[in-house]
């Protein structure tokens, strides 16, 4: 995804792009760009907005002294120059080779710099952009299985650079090294350094496939459910009753798996400053389109796009139901960490122990008290906890109770 960063080329999110085993770049965990001499305080915000963790800047130390960085001396950046300060070898049009060959160590620093990086996104960046920027990305890429046509494809996006040179530079590791590991490892690069590249990089499977379901029935369920809340008189009453508490101390409310933003309208229209995430860009395009006066955005509740501490309450209604087990300690982790001190959250599935798939959407049935365990586990204060009994609703009828969770981020000195 190409970055609105005007002060920058070749500025671009590598996420998305696809692994050959079917799976996905997460968004935000790798960004490039040339070098930052010519941002202005907005746009280094605009950067750190970006839940930037780390800047790489691979300039020899001659260019940071004629283009200093406004990140220098920031706890995230991170200077590691990535070529020997004068260039002794012959440097072809077509590949990189020999910048993997006579600089290793600074290749190996400059890969160590992204695998060691704290959570959040790692920002790559050089003079223009496009040789030791492209070059590192390349290496990085390929760890997370990303196939070498898709490299070259991306490199290919930045200004006059050629796909060809990308592969031509990736065939020369496979020849002189036997591939782009074993080259790493060969440069001192250590096994855990990959495995935190490729975890770093590779989205977990169960959101590819969550998004793409999603995507996939997006106008379909739109349709099949509209007006269904209009007919559930409790879950409008405690939708409400979250309304009232969020109204004591008002500010932002985020409902993470918005969908095509019912709930969120609903919200809405209580008064209540509401805006919706949605791992789906099928279902945002659909919220967007049916409620334009609310805002939607392409997120993951796994790593929410939120900053700290900052929202006046959160809703997740029915859609904890598309994470497995292991994914709900985080997913309450990031609930904590975005509520402002006392702010609640609101947590609605469907009750049981049983994990169904429809249209290739696993959904899980889980047991109240287990989920209030585990938000308690996160740091949240429960507030109530209520199940009521399956009914019939306008193209739904329920077969299991459903479980509602009401809890809260501790006040400041609790």
């Amino acid at each position: 995804m190409i970055l609105d960063w005007p002060a920058c080329r070749n500025a671009r999110d590598l996420g998305g792009l696809p692994t050959l085993d079917g799976g996905r770049i997460r968004d935000g965990a790798l960004l490039r760009s040339d070098h930052h001499a010519a941002m202005t305080p907005a746009d280094v915000a605009t950067v750190r907005a970006a839940g930037v963790s780390r800047i790489v800047d691979l300039r020899r130390p001659a260019e940071l002294a004629e283009q200093p960085s406004p990140f220098a001396g920031d706890p995230i950046y991170t200077h590691v120059s990535m070529l020997m300060d004068v260039t002794d070898y012959e440097y072809p049009a077509d590949s990189y080779g020999p910048l993997l060959d006579h600089n290793q160590g600074r290749v190996a620093a400059a890969f160590r710099a992204i695998a060691e990086a704290p959570p959040g996104g790692v920002l790559v960046h050089c003079r223009g952009g496009r040789d030791r920027t492209g070059t590192l990305v390349a290496l990085a890429l390929t760890v997370a299985g990303v196939g070498p046509e898709v490299v070259a494809e991306d490199y290919a996006r930045s200004e006059n650079c050629p796909a060809t040179t990308m592969i031509n530079t990736l065939a020369h590791a496979e020849r002189a090294y036997g591939g782009v590991e074993n080259y790493l490892r060969g440069i001192g690069v250590e096994p855990h350094h990959l495995d935190a590249v490729r975890e770093r990089l590779r989205e977990p499977a169960f959101l590819t496939e969550t998004r793409a379901g999603w995507d996939a029935v997006a106008d379909w369920y739109t349709e099949q459910f509209r007006g269904e809340l209009a007919a559930k008189i409790w879950d409008r009453a405690l939708l409400a009753g979250f309304a009232e508490l969020v109204s004591v101390a008002p500010g932002p409310v985020v409902e993470v798996g918005s969908g095509p933003g019912a709930t969120t309208e609903f919200l809405h229209g209580l008064g209540v400053d509401v805006s919706g995430i949605d791992l789906s860009p099928g279902m945002v395009a659909v919220a967007r389109r049916d409620h334009p006066e609310i805002r939607f955005q392409v997120g993951s509740m796994t790593d929410l796009p939120v900053p700290d501490a900052s929202l006046a309450g959160l809703v997740a209604w029915y859609s904890i139901v598309n994470l497995p087990d292991e994914a709900l300690p985080v997913v309450f982790g990031e609930f904590h960490r975005v509520l402002a001190p006392g702010a609640p959250v609101i947590v609605s599935f469907q009750t049981g122990d049983e994990v169904r798939v429809n249209k290739d959407i696993a959904f899980h049935r889980r047991r109240p008290e287990a989920v209030a365990a585990l938000l308690v586990a996160a740091g949240l204060e429960p507030v109530l906890q209520t199940v009521r009994e399956p009914a019939e609703h306008p193209g739904l009828v329920e077969q299991v109770p459903q479980a509602y969770l009401v809890a809260r981020r501790p006040s400041a000195g609790h």
